[in-house]
């Protein structure tokens, strides 16, 4: 005789629905992104607090070995394909906001996602609706709509691919594992948009390559090493390739900073350019043949860098600090000049600064 099936967790999953319905209308509001969002997670949290619990070991090492890596090979990319500011005005606090507004609402959706599928885990059909219903949630519908055909390709190639893919992966995790190893996946997909305050300038298609990859290792490695029982020890070698790109990555960082790819680095010593950057930020300037006044470029006087605006171009280049009260003296020639400045990061300079003052200190 057929037997009616019945939703356990109605609550949970009107609350999922509300949750998705709030994120299409205010996908792009900010007070609701860094406020209603993470604040709805936190309640989510504290009702499920008795329920939070780490997945194994086993599965908890292969989660983390897989996101490292392609975290690290995510950050190299920036060496060939450029580094671009993160939109954010970074700060302390606004690092603090980043945090809250990405771990809650992320740990929030994975414990609803975990515990609608355990508990009504032999209906096929609900598991479909759950995953199309957080997939939803996630995507930008304004950003889809607004845009031209090219632009519709782009996102949809990049971003709805890739959403679509990640969430099929992280049901199986769900039904299978734990909501631990999709928060850990989740976290490090969102530290270079929302924490860092630079991100790789990679291309669409780079982008949506990587995420696929990604999905598709993360689900052969736990279905043979974990769901098959195959786990040995032998894992253990892929953490050891977190070792070579640990080296290259580090050895890529020091050239960058020797200046040897075509955006490079300098530490600003002084608040001539306040408020465009302050004394302690580095700024990351572009090699450039057109220079335009209104351009902030970084240019030689005798054994010192300067960093200041093109106010005018005659016979020289005519800078200024936009603190200072008049242009600068040097004549600035086209040889002298190394680059154009593209984006600054906070505090990243102090380091090189008290190095200085410490080497150039007179006895």
């Amino acid at each position: 005789m057929y037997k009616k099936k019945i939703v356990k967790n109605k609550q949970l999953f009107f609350l999922l629905i509300f949750y998705t319905i709030s994120n299409i209308f205010y996908y792009t509001n900010d007070f609701y992104i860094n406020f209603i969002k993470p604040f709805l997670g936190l309640i989510i949290l504290i009702i499920y607090y008795k329920d939070l619990k780490l997945s194994n070991k086993k599965e908890i090492n292969i989660t983390l070995t897989v996101s490292i890596i392609f975290f690290i090979l995510y950050l190299t990319s920036g060496f060939i394909f450029g580094f671009n500011k993160n939109h954010s005005n970074y700060s302390l606090i606004n690092f603090c906001i980043n945090l809250w507004k990405v771990i809650l609402p992320i740990c929030s959706i994975e414990i609803i996602r975990y515990k609608l599928l355990k508990s009504n885990k032999n209906y096929f059909g609900f598991r479909a609706l759950i995953t199309i219903i957080i997939i939803l949630s996630e995507i930008n519908f304004k950003a889809l709509f607004l845009s031209h055909n090219i632009i519709f390709f782009h996102y949809f190639t990049s971003v709805i691919i890739p959403i679509i893919a990640q969430n099929i992966l992280f049901t199986y995790l769900s039904l299978n594992s734990h909501y631990n190893t999709a928060i850990i996946i989740k976290i490090f997909n969102e530290i270079p948009k929302t924490i860092l305050p630079f991100t790789p300038s990679s291309n669409w298609f780079i982008e949506g390559s990587f995420a696929i990859i990604k999905v598709l290792i993360i689900y052969y490695l736990f279905r043979y090493f974990i769901f098959n029982k195959k786990y040995t020890n032998h894992f253990t070698n892929l953490n050891i390739a977190l070792y070579p790109l640990t080296i290259v990555t580090s050895i890529l960082l020091v050239l960058f900073m020797l200046g040897l790819f075509t955006y490079q680095p300098i530490a600003i010593l002084s608040n001539s350019m306040n408020p465009t950057f302050k004394r302690g930020d580095v700024v990351i300037y572009k090699k450039e043949e057109n220079i335009v006044p209104g351009n902030i470029i970084v240019f030689q006087y005798q054994n010192q860098f300067i960093v200041h605006r093109v106010v005018s171009i005659n016979e020289y280049y005519v800078t200024k600090g936009d603190a200072n009260n008049s242009v600068d003296y040097i004549k600035v020639k086209k040889e002298d000049i190394k680059g154009v400045y593209q984006f600054s990061i906070k505090y990243l300079g102090y380091p090189s600064i008290w190095l200085n003052e410490l080497f150039t200190k007179e006895d």
